[in-house]
């Protein structure tokens, strides 16, 4: 793990101190997908402000995640019951001489 420092990004040319022990160029791409996302949402609506955007997509990131979760948490379930089978399956016959 590298020491903190800070990354410089913009969105939407409102500037952003990061402190992050990421790579700077990983920080960078994270903010221009949040820039695009907020850019398309106050696209669709003038009238919304930049903080309402920056809300919306913080909303649409965090269903994405949990949503990921849970699909890593049923691949894990599923994964668990093909080793159960496979186990079964590869069992010794003890009624074979």
């Amino acid at each position: 793990m590298s020491l903190p420092q800070t990354v410089e990004v913009a969105i939407l040319g409102r500037k952003f101190s990061i402190k992050t022990d990421k790579d700077p160029e990983y920080v960078r791409k994270l903010a221009y997908r949040l820039e695009e996302m907020v850019g398309k949402i106050k696209s669709g609506n003038s009238r919304v402000t930049f903080d309402k955007a920056l809300v919306v997509a913080c909303f649409y990131l965090l269903d994405e995640n949990e949503s990921l979760k849970e699909q890593i948490f049923e691949l894990g379930e599923e994964i668990k019951r093909l080793e159960e089978g496979a186990k079964l399956l590869i069992k010794p016959n003890k009624l074979a001489p």
